[in-house]
């Protein structure tokens, strides 16, 4: 509407300035001809000019005035059919109330045509929540004289459903009265369909970060990305640490091409997983179930996901199913078999001894089958350990005199295999709550085992002191050591290192520790030594049972 009152004000200059140009050149160039022809009725010429002048300039006048007339209607046609056939809603309101809207307007605010919403108060549609602001925006309007800025707002339709509109005013001149003309666009389903994404969104924000489970995102040179909070637990590596390198330096070498591959399958668009051992920044091992999803944006791989579960408890778990089943086993096969050993064994070992009385000349045969006799009779024992359980009477003892007991039976057995013993007995070391004969055959076993492990002759190191209310044992040699791969398995039923071994006593020695409520562990390398800890606790004076 401001464009209309331009081009008839161009218009009007137009018509002005060619009137006045035509008066000028007609007045100037008659003048001159009468001159030159000394015309001799100067009065009848000169009205018969001014006659004919008039009549020039009339047709002048309705010829430009018809152009201009002409060009104004096309122009408000364009204009209206412009603004009426527009999908984008516009309003026009002065002093508040409406007085313009077009038909998408009417739509918008669900009205069934805009003369129904005509007259009626601009405020009327605003949500109560942006009442404030559209008067705020209004009377900018008014002093400066500049459209506002786009921004998004709430209006109320006719029956008061609520809309979401993105709204810019524009200050105009409506028929000769000052107006503000608002441009609205409906982003009603805009809105809706960016807090479905926002929700979606914050919805798989949620579940990465508070997955238990380690995820994280890598591109397609393996590259992390980004890490989720279980991802630092269960590495111990920061945001920064796990997003400066690739994935593969957490995984220990043996995994690596494990690893590689199943990267691999994902890229080519294979979810795969497999299991592997994670090294954690503290240095210990992590079991890990590992799974790798590709990462699909417009139907090509874009990344890895990797997700990761923490399986080290369940492994130990499964180790610790493994080996009580292997318990059990040779529980029932120490039931059904010790009994029916032991009976023979009596009647076997009594002839062997009468044989021995009246036979001279085979005495070297008859101690071999008592030694051997008596080592079955050892085997059997052990079986009795495992598949009875005891009840027995603990009682406050010192282990400083258990150890020296022990030291003292053993001593003679060192000393024949060059062998030293030393000790590290700290003085204030009180009373434990203990079976002493039961500890006897958990430190004669492991100290036998120390001297035997140096044929050609060491030492072997005792050492007692107190740790966190617990009496801490430890017996180090310096004999051959034991790999990590025999290590693992050290202490399952009938696995030995030794010729004649049962596989039976370091497993005893674990249940008659467990059963005091202790616990033991065996540090050992190759060519460098052995070194078994015993953490015993210290506790009241009391009766417990071995099962």
């Amino acid at each position: 509407m401001h464009k209309k009152s331009v081009v008839r004000v161009k218009s009007s200059l137009k018509v002005t300035f060619l009137y006045v140009l035509f008066g000028s050149l007609w007045v100037i160039l008659s003048d001159r001809f009468i001159d030159s022809v000394s015309l001799t009725d100067a009065v009848s010429v000169n009205s018969s000019k001014g006659l004919f002048y008039v009549v020039i300039t009339a047709f002048i006048l309705y010829f430009c005035l018809n152009r201009l007339k002409k060009a104004l209607l096309e122009s408000e046609e364009r204009y209206r059919i412009l603004v009426e056939h527009s999908p984008e809603p516009i309003v026009v309101h002065s002093d508040g109330m409406i007085i313009f809207i077009n038909p998408a307007g009417a739509r918008v605010l669900g009205a069934n045509s805009p003369e129904k919403l005509i007259g009626q108060s601009v405020m009327t549609f605003v949500h109560p929540d942006y009442t404030s602001i559209m008067q705020e925006r209004i009377c900018q309007i008014i002093e400066e004289k500049k459209p506002t800025e786009p921004m998004d707002q709430k209006f109320l339709r006719v029956d008061q459903q609520v809309i979401d509109v993105d709204v810019r005013e524009v200050p105009i001149v409506f028929l000769g009265k000052p107006a503000v003309q608002l441009l609205c666009r409906d982003i009603t389903e805009h809105k809706r369909a960016q807090c479905l994404l926002e929700e979606r969104e914050q919805s798989y924000k949620s579940l990465v970060e508070h997955n238990p489970d380690a995820i994280f995102t890598m591109d397609l040179q393996g590259n992390v990305i980004s890490v989720n909070a279980a991802t630092e637990k269960i590495t111990g590596y920061t945001v920064e640490e796990c997003t400066q390198q690739t994935f593969l330096p957490f995984h220990v070498s043996n995994d690596h091409e494990k690893a590689c591959e199943l990267f691999v399958k994902a890229m080519h668009g294979e979810s795969n997983n497999t299991e592997i051992t994670l090294l954690h920044k503290q240095g210990n091992s992590i079991e890990l179930n590992l799974k790798m999803v590709p990462i699909y944006i417009n139907d090509k791989v874009d990344g890895v996901y990797g997700i990761a579960k923490d399986i080290t408890e369940r492994k130990r778990t499964e180790e610790l199913l493994l080996k009580s089943e292997k318990l059990s086993i040779v529980g029932q096969l120490a039931a059904g078999v010790a009994h029916e050993i032991r009976n023979p064994l009596t009647s076997l070992r009594g002839f062997v001894q009468l044989l021995q009385s009246k036979v001279d000349n085979y005495q070297y045969y008859f101690q071999i089958m008592l030694s051997e006799l008596d080592r079955i009779n050892d085997i059997v024992s052990e079986f009795m350990v495992i598949a009875k359980p005891q009840v027995i009477n603990f009682e406050m003892k010192d282990i400083r005199k258990i150890v020296q007991d022990v030291i003292s039976l053993l001593q003679t057995q060192a000393i024949l295999n060059n062998v030293e013993i030393h000790t590290d007995i700290i003085t204030d070391i009180p009373f434990i709550k203990c079976e002493e004969n039961q500890l006897k055959q958990v430190f004669i076993n492991i100290l036998k085992n120390a001297i035997e492990a140096m044929p050609d002759g060491g030492n072997v190191i005792i050492s007692l002191k107190t740790d966190d209310n617990k009496v801490h044992i430890r017996f180090i040699d310096d004999g051959c050591g034991i790999s990590e791969e025999r290590l693992a398995i050290l202490g399952e039923p009938f696995y030995t290192t030794k010729e004649k071994g049962t596989g039976l006593g370091l497993m005893v020695c674990h249940k008659i520790i467990e059963a005091h409520r202790g616990c033991l562990k065996i540090e050992s390398e190759i060519n460098k030594g052995t070194t078994v800890h015993l953490f015993l606790p210290i506790e009241e004076e009391g009766s417990v049972s071995i099962a």
